[in-house]
């Protein structure tokens, strides 16, 4: 099948990777993620003050803002917001940090396909960045099952998006990408590996479960391009030190 994304030949190619962290003065921590042409700018401030309201005795409160390119925040922003919130927080060590604000702010910087997926990338290496304890390290990646062809695309574009029959989103963490490199997994455990998982469109139960070994594979390139980021990130900051 040929892709409307000239640039890729094969179904299951990602785009280019780029990142950069340590991007903004005021942030205690802050990072770009790009896919192809999608881009978000996360920052991260924190651990903070917290609102009387919202404080937690035991750990601590994680608030996620999500802004879109152009306009107002909509529904959808929302969504994302709380997507991102809810995955994040059993992977973060809040307890360490209790009675204080861990604020997570997402900014799309350029849209053309598998935003959320962007923004997770993002949110990671910008709490990597930060200093903020976790558990692990997640990687998201996003598929589609083309209507015509009924073929699983990796990382689709805007204009691929558009002639999807089904749409998956999935996060997984680094500890089951090592656990599980060898592609052997049944469908209970892959399920266990699933951090978060957000599907819509038609699609069958067989379809699902390979869309997510797809991205399985995936994501472990995700987790080597994060873990290869911060390691130069920490190797030009001991230059500098020296």
């Amino acid at each position: 099948m040929t892709r409307l994304d000239r640039t890729r030949t094969s179904p299951h190619q990602l785009r280019p990777f780029f990142s950069s962290q340590n991007l903004l003065n005021r942030a205690d921590g802050s990072a770009q993620f790009d896919f192809g042409g999608s881009s978000v700018l996360c920052s991260v401030v924190g651990p903070a003050e917290v609102k009387i309201r919202d404080e937690q005795l035991d750990k601590a409160t994680v608030e996620v803002v999500a802004r879109p390119l152009v306009g107002l925040p909509s529904v959808k922003d929302k969504a994302r917001e709380q997507n991102i919130r809810e995955t994040l927080e059993p992977i973060l060590l809040s307890g360490l940090h209790p009675r204080t604000l861990i604020q997570i702010v997402v900014q799309t910087m350029k849209d053309d396909g598998c935003i959320l997926s962007t923004a997770f990338n993002a949110t990671i290496l910008a709490l990597l960045d930060a200093g903020i304890p976790l558990k692990s390290i997640l990687g998201s990646v996003t598929c589609i099952i083309d209507a015509n062809s009924n073929e699983i695309l990796l990382d689709p574009t805007t204009e691929e998006l558009a002639q999807a029959k089904s749409t998956h989103v999935f996060v997984f963490d680094n500890k089951s990408s090592i656990a599980n490199s060898e592609d052997v997994m049944d469908q209970e455990e892959l399920l266990a590996n699933v951090l978060f998982s957000d599907s819509t469109g038609s699609f069958s139960e067989e379809e699902y479960f390979e869309c997510s070994r797809v991205c399985f594979k995936a994501a472990q390139a995700v987790h080597g391009f994060i873990r290869t980021a911060v390691e130069k990130k920490l190797q030009k900051e001991y230059q500098t030190q020296a």
